[in-house]
């Protein structure tokens, strides 16, 4: 045997044994490897919701709420809490349903087909009725017309009075919130049937703004016991912290109907 021809047999002795070595550590956990990042992390199956959800409360398929809601015998108040998804942890949702706790409601998880508040606007703010139903419903929103281009659309879902104000927060909203529901319930022959609010204070995903959100829906709702309240998320969080995402599942949001 020629001393390259060693060389190589010893280089590969080596390697083997090397080998056999390595993967036994490995195995018997002598080395631990290092957790991946989250964002590296295999991804779950976060359309399916876990079987203490399906037990704990009624799932409502992609149908909207308002059609499915709706009481032609009062005036209708349809609220979308934007980043409000369903969050792994029950527990969280649980103490979000119970800022509801001192008004009638029940609670509901409901399908939603797209993480966007477009389409959660399209899908559930839209009147029931054709072409030809009364534009007189009433849309307010925290910020500009021009965003998400609901200048071009918000009429066409049956609200022809549209309340924009810029900048303004969802504590500036729930008042003129109030104050609309105040003249409807005074005027015996109004024709507003529908009114409809996106939040925007919780839009990235934080907890505590979510709850304040919902408190100031809560506080209306008490004012407001002649009017029907059906609250639901847009979609889970996608903006902010990208944990927080990752920590709801994608195609359901949490829905509250009161009175």
């Amino acid at each position: 045997m020629s001393r390259l021809q060693k060389i190589s047999l010893g280089i590969f002795t080596v390697m083997v044994v090397f080998a056999v070595t390595f993967s036994y550590l490995i195995n018997s956990q002598y080395i631990k490897l290092p957790e991946k990042p989250w964002h590296m992390q295999p991804v779950i199956d976060a359309g399916s919701l876990t079987a203490d959800y399906t037990a704990r409360y009624e799932l409502l398929d992609k149908k909207s709420l308002l059609s499915r809601f709706a009481d032609s015998s009062r005036v209708t108040v349809s609220i979308l809490v934007d980043a409000w998804g369903v969050p792994f942890d029950g527990n969280l949702l649980v103490e979000d349903f119970a800022v509801f706790k001192d008004v009638p409601h029940g609670e509901f998880l409901h399908h939603r087909l797209a993480n966007r508040t477009r389409h959660a606007e399209f899908a559930e703010l839209r009147i029931p009725g054709d072409s030809t139903r009364p534009h007189d419903g009433v849309y307010l929103f925290g910020g500009d017309s021009l965003e998400y281009g609901r200048n071009l659309y918000v009429d066409s879902l049956g609200y022809g009075v549209q309340l924009f104000c810029k900048k303004c927060p969802d504590s500036v909203m729930s008042t003129k919130l109030d104050s609309v529901l105040t003249v409807v319930a005074g005027d015996s022959a109004t024709l507003v049937k529908n009114i409809a609010w996106t939040t925007q204070g919780s839009r990235d995903g934080d907890r505590a703004k979510l709850r304040a959100s919902l408190r100031l829906i809560a506080a209306v709702a008490r004012r407001h016991p002649e009017a029907r309240f059906i609250v639901q998320g847009t979609h889970r969080p996608i903006l902010g912290d990208p944990k927080i995402r990752r920590e709801s599942f994608t195609h359901w949001v949490p829905a509250v109907v009161i009175n």
